[in-house]
């Protein structure tokens, strides 16, 4: 890593909990893909909202400031899937680092 500073941040550090717009934190269900902050109103992917916590925590400061942008909703008011992050799962012929039914 020539050039390049690793650095640690704590494990248990609510990066997903956390609002990177104002600080706040709150509960999440591991379903919610949308933070949605209770006080200054920030709507933003969950994952993106992760990763500014953690690029804040781990440099000490603040992330230059970004504009969000907004998502298009549906007609009954919930997200449209093609703008949310979907978890990927393993492909089940691969297990152990083997493959298997080939």
């Amino acid at each position: 890593m020539e050039g390049k500073t690793a650095v640690m941040i704590d494990r248990w550090y609510p990066s997903t909990k956390t609002c990177s717009g104002c600080g706040n934190i709150q509960d999440m269900k591991l379903s919610d893909r949308v933070y949605r902050c209770d006080v200054c109103g920030l709507v933003i992917d969950r994952d993106l909202n992760s990763a500014y916590n953690i690029l804040k925590e781990g440099i000490g400061q603040e992330v230059p400031e970004y504009k969000p942008v907004e998502i298009p909703l549906s007609g009954d008011q919930s997200i449209d899937p093609r703008y949310v992050s979907m978890k990927q799962e393993q492909d089940p012929t691969i297990i152990a680092g083997g493959c298997y039914g080939l």
